[in-house]
């Protein structure tokens, strides 16, 4: 489990877009929740972040993935 202070609304706005970091001292390249975003999306799927609390991004935050159903 990964335990951060959350992302601030701000951040949350652009997190999937290419080359953005949270924090500038976070390691990274900037393009991991960009190829996350891309590859959900390839599948017609929906990805984001929301607070972990309503309304305190302090508390942490939680990704999700939303993909459709396979139909046979």
């Amino acid at each position: 489990m990964w335990h951060s202070p959350g992302i601030p609304d701000d951040i949350k706005a652009r997190i999937f877009d290419r080359m953005i970091r949270g924090e500038t001292k976070a390691k990274g390249t900037g393009l991991g929740l960009y190829l996350v975003k891309t590859l959900v999306r390839s599948f017609n799927g929906k990805v984001w972040v929301e607070n972990r609390v309503a309304g305190d991004h302090t508390k942490g935050s939680r990704f999700i993935v939303r993909l459709p159903a396979i139909k046979n």
